[in-house]
């Protein structure tokens, strides 16, 4: 995974969504997808989107990653963010997180779109279940919930 570039947002851009994926160490081991572990992680998302802390419109876990669409809070420090969201996830469930976190800017619909069709297919990419649609650990704001079939 490559190193942050420490570079702030540019003047004038406000409130972007931000294509993130956070690993667990080590890689390769399933730490998420555990049907015990599917509320705590689903509930810590909803309530950073329910608090405001991001806006997140999915996120969807893997064995060893987790990728999200989120649009942070312009009050608060991204690194902090993410780093509390790890921390908490940590002392819940015991999760052993990867050092950082990716991002990369959404910068027009096309690539929303194009990370949206990523994340949705990342289960079925790595042969894990025929159609993403019946994947369980997956959270969207509109139903509020986990795992569904829309």
């Amino acid at each position: 995974m490559r190193k942050w570039l420490r570079h702030e947002t540019p003047w004038g851009v406000q409130y972007s969504e931000f294509f993130i994926t956070i690993c667990t160490r080590p890689k390769g081991f399933n730490q998420l997808c555990w049907p015990e572990r599917l509320v705590p992680i689903s509930h810590t998302i909803s309530e950073y989107h329910r608090r405001g802390r991001w806006f997140c419109s999915i996120a969807l876990w893997m064995p060893d990653h987790i990728h999200l669409i989120v649009q942070p809070n312009e009050q608060e420090r991204f690194s902090q963010l993410i780093g509390d969201f790890k921390r908490i996830l940590g002392k819940i469930v015991g999760i052993r997180w990867h050092r950082g976190f990716f991002d990369h800017r959404i910068r027009c619909h096309e690539s929303l779109e194009q990370k949206w069709n990523y994340i949705e297919q990342n289960p079925v990419r790595a042969c894990l279940l025929p159609n993403s649609r019946k994947w369980p650990y997956q959270w969207k704001p509109d139903t509020q919930s986990f795992g569904t079939d829309a």
